[in-house]
């Protein structure tokens, strides 16, 4: 399975699907957080240095920058691999950084209502890379220690498989990579809606920030309750 690049091609495609911003100034952004008392997209801008390769093997089921999967297939927590194209671009990537895998619902309970969101449905931590040369090409392919999380990492909150309601279209659900130094102890939210912020689309962003954490990388899928 080829790894999404983590280019311009990834940032288009999280653009247009409103995950990060498309061309809006910051201080724009802040006025507009201000006046809805909401931030319009998931994440602020930023580079895709790391590009992530998401599996559910169960289901043979692939996480590719927008696709549609079943429900019933993710009802697993997914493996996955890192993919950077030099090191030159990951001064974080040594023995004293530790990742963090995310998946959250912007789109909770709708994409038109989204009184619970953000919905945070699995926190991994503790994630330490190895970088190994790749023979095929330039690049250098950053994999985790086992392709299976539950052995590698710490759930700071357990997986919740997806499951939107019926009648509320299609959810994004987005992964996304945090690096940190290592040792930092992040604080767990107080609940799952919101993150535990109590405010409508909050979570990843304010939990990132709060935790001291950097986005890395981000991926997300459709997913819809077969009732619509």
């Amino acid at each position: 399975m080829n790894p999404p690049s983590p280019t311009a091609s990834a940032k288009r495609t999280l653009k247009k699907s409103d995950i990060i911003p498309d061309g809006i100034p910051l201080p724009y952004l802040q006025i507009i957080r201000t006046v809805l008392n909401s931030p319009p997209t998931v994440l602020d801008d930023f580079h895709p240095s790391i590009s992530l390769t998401i599996s559910y093997p169960s289901a043979h089921e692939s996480v590719d920058l927008g696709n549609t999967i079943s429900p019933s297939d993710v009802e697993s927590a997914p493996a996955f691999e890192l993919h950077a194209p030099s090191t030159s671009l990951l001064p974080i990537t040594n023995t004293n950084t530790i990742y963090t895998l995310i998946l959250t619902d912007p789109d909770a309970t709708s994409r038109s209502s989204p009184k619970m969101s953000e919905m945070c449905h699995w926190i991994a931590t503790n994630l330490t890379l190895s970088p190994s040369l790749s023979t095929t090409s330039s690049a250098v392919s950053i994999s985790p220690l086992s392709h299976n999380l539950h052995k590698t990492t710490d759930e700071l909150i357990s997986y919740l498989a997806p499951s939107p309601p019926p009648k509320t279209g299609k959810h994004r659900y987005v992964f996304v990579l945090l690096a940190g130094p290592e040792g930092k102890e992040l604080k767990k939210p107080e609940e799952r809606p919101h993150w535990g912020y109590g405010k409508v689309r909050h979570g990843v962003r304010d939990w990132a920030q709060e935790n001291g954490l950097v986005i890395v990388g981000a991926n997300f899928f459709y997913s819809q309750n077969k009732k619509q």
